[in-house]
């Protein structure tokens, strides 16, 4: 069984690291680090095979919450 690792990869921000560990509160976010972690998850789910606008993301993800 592999074990998850737990270095951040080069690709994830220090900000998008933190909040996926658990470490962030998201209630607690500036605007400014919200939106980074939207941006930080739209490339992800880009590099997945996503086909929004960023323009839809945002609003999916304001709609939902993080």
């Amino acid at each position: 069984m592999k074990k998850k690792s737990k270095k951040k990869p080069s690709s994830v921000s220090r900000l998008y690291w933190s909040f996926l560990q658990g470490n962030l509160d998201p209630s607690g976010l500036t605007p400014k680090q919200f939106n980074q972690i939207v941006l930080d998850q739209y490339i992800q789910y880009k590099q997945r095979g996503g086909y929004k606008s960023f323009e839809e993301y945002y609003a999916y993800v304001q709609s939902k919450g993080l």
